[in-house]
């Protein structure tokens, strides 16, 4: 009798310890989507802009590179 009640108190704070691990996972899980599509967009927004370049050398404006000796 006394080792079903210490092992249904094992199994109780197993289950407590597990379910408060996982809902900390998944806040670090959603703050890692979120930022992974902030990333994204800013991303995004870098191709704009490098496609606006892209453009601007196929216009015949050269590209000079400095090389320090």
């Amino acid at each position: 009798m006394k080792n079903t009640v210490k092992l249904f108190g094992l199994l109780m704070v197993s289950i407590v310890l597990f379910s408060c691990s996982t809902d900390e996972q998944d806040a670090d899980l959603e703050r890692a989507i979120k930022l992974s599509e902030n990333v994204q967009q800013m991303q995004s927004r870098e191709g704009e802009q490098t496609t606006v370049d892209s453009t601007s050398r196929e216009d015949g404006t050269p590209v000079i590179i400095a090389k320090k000796d």
